[in-house]
């Protein structure tokens, strides 16, 4: 039997969305940089880095016999990984892509938001591409299969021309509203305008990385004419649904975005002459694993099977226009246009 080659792959960060899987049910698993690796036959995870003792001891006892390590890039020295996860806060992935790059790791995935400022993102993407490296943004929906299907059933006008929609997040914009909008451009495609204005009533997480974090009500207009409406909750709702309105129909997704449904315009039974959505709509999706696909496309892409769908492009655009969104909100909703 021929051997498969393995793939290293050494993971800098050990929290919750690197190797912690508590939070999330065994059907939307494996729910971590880790685990996902883990669970594809082609990698090896050769090394965990972290400051924090603390979190290299949970890795230890959820990956038994992986080497630790305080330094990443004494782990990078050490392992020579082929790939290089990072599942940091934000203030450090600028840093953290740019020591992977000096390595010339050849894939560097790195957790959402892509930087701080639109200045650390562009610099992540010049070392980048100087020393050769891939660099995925773990913006998971877009990895995911039927998210993939839905974008090609969306541009192919499954709903017809999409006029308008709407986005529930919670715990602020950069963190999960970061989300709302890499999604809605990967659907929609670019934005032309936004405006924004704060919203005090959306409160955030008690946690360090979050509390400075703002929740706005927003606008995003996009080039095709789509108007997308941006709405904040308290983050004890955990609630994130979307609802994209076409010409010929609409679609939801519910349940943290898990299940798809579609439906049709049709004539109102009890208005003559008015147009309403048919009451049954057709089901897909379900709870599965956003992150389960994010090793195989990287593979692929350093196979030359396929080329990235999550770009460090596609996370710069995500920062300008949150950043956007910021800047509206604090100048009491200015209505801003997005330069190329």
């Amino acid at each position: 039997m021929k051997k498969i080659k393995k793939y290293k792959v050494a993971i800098i960060g050990c929290g919750k969305i690197a190797v912690e899987e508590n939070n999330y049910c065994k059907k939307v698993q494996p729910g971590t940089h880790a685990g996902a690796f883990k669970a594809h036959p082609e990698i090896e995870i050769v090394g965990f880095a972290d400051i924090d003792q603390k979190r290299l001891n949970i890795a230890l006892k959820k990956f038994p016999g992986v080497p630790l390590f305080i330094s990443a890039e004494e782990m990078i020295k050490k392992t020579q990984p082929d790939i290089v996860s990072i599942a940091t806060h934000t203030n450090s992935h600028a840093s953290l892509v740019k020591l992977a790059a000096k390595y010339k790791v050849k894939a560097i995935v790195c957790e959402k938001p892509m930087a701080s400022s639109i200045q650390e993102a562009k610099k992540m993407i010049n070392v980048c591409h100087n020393s050769g490296s891939l660099l995925f943004i773990n913006h998971t929906r877009r990895f995911d299969p039927l998210f993939i299907k839905l974008k090609k059933e969306i541009n192919e006008g499954m709903i017809g021309q999409v006029v308008q929609g709407s986005y529930y997040y919670y715990n602020g914009i950069f963190n999960n509203g970061t989300h709302a909008v890499d999604l809605m451009r990967f659907f929609l495609g670019d934005i032309d305008w936004v405006i924004a204005t704060k919203n005090k009533l959306a409160k955030n997480l008690e946690l360090p990385h979050l509390r400075k974090d703002l929740n706005v009500d927003a606008l995003l207009h996009f080039k095709n004419g789509a108007t997308i409406h941006l709405h904040p909750l308290p983050a004890n709702y955990g609630f994130s649904d979307i609802y994209l309105f076409g010409t010929m129909g609409s679609i939801s997704l519910k349940e943290m975005n898990f299940k798809i449904e579609y439906r049709k315009l049709v004539n109102n039974k009890n208005f003559k002459g008015y147009n309403g959505l048919e009451e049954k709509a057709i089901i897909k999706g379900g709870l599965r694993s956003y992150m389960k696909s994010l090793p195989g496309h990287v593979i692929d892409c350093l196979k030359g099977k396929s080329k990235s769908i999550s770009k460090g492009e596609d996370g710069l655009e995500a920062i300008k226009i949150l950043s956007l969104l910021k800047k509206s909100a604090l100048t009491g909703g200015k209505k801003i246009k997005v330069e190329n």
